[in-house]
């Protein structure tokens, strides 16, 4: 307890000399305080200056990855590019062509169609001469292949 102003010991003096120490040693808190939150308004704006900063790189590099992506998007379909750039390194080759109908239809006779096909012979030896005879339209004689017919003559049988 400290004496009062009026040098006695009464409660309101003593009251009143407690708060003032309260309030210096407040005082002396918020002065800490002060430069604290100083401190961290200047953190602060360096970093507002920094998300500043790279929200344009952010910015610059997103327009530079759309441009890419445009150019390896590009191929001999849907640009004026030859065909043989469609298969460059780091390009994406383009969409196979469907086939027509679906389904794969192999050479020759089909499955379930049906088949036609020269008869064997009981007698393999049996020769037929095939060569035509007599005389044509046009008077020339057929067995000796000479015609003016066909821009050529026939080899004699």
């Amino acid at each position: 307890m400290a004496l009062c102003v009026c040098w006695s010991w009464c409660g309101f003096c003593v009251g009143v000399a407690e708060l003032i120490e309260l309030v210096g040693e407040q005082g002396a808190r918020i002065a800490v305080l002060g430069e604290q939150i100083a401190v961290r308004d200047r953190q602060i704006t360096a970093m507002a200056a920094q998300m500043a900063e790279l929200a344009e790189v952010n910015e610059a590099l997103g327009e530079r990855l759309a441009k890419l992506e445009h150019a390896l998007s590009r191929n001999s379909k849907n640009s004026s590019s030859a065909p043989s750039k469609d298969d460059g390194p780091g390009r994406t080759p383009p969409p196979a062509k469907a086939k027509r109908g679906g389904a794969v239809k192999r050479k020759g006779k089909q499955p379930g169609a049906p088949g036609a096909n020269l008869a064997w012979t009981d007698l393999p030896g049996d020769h037929k001469d095939r060569f035509p005879g007599g005389v044509c339209e046009c008077g020339s004689d057929l067995a000796r292949g000479t015609g003016s017919g066909g821009g050529g003559s026939l080899p004699a049988a």
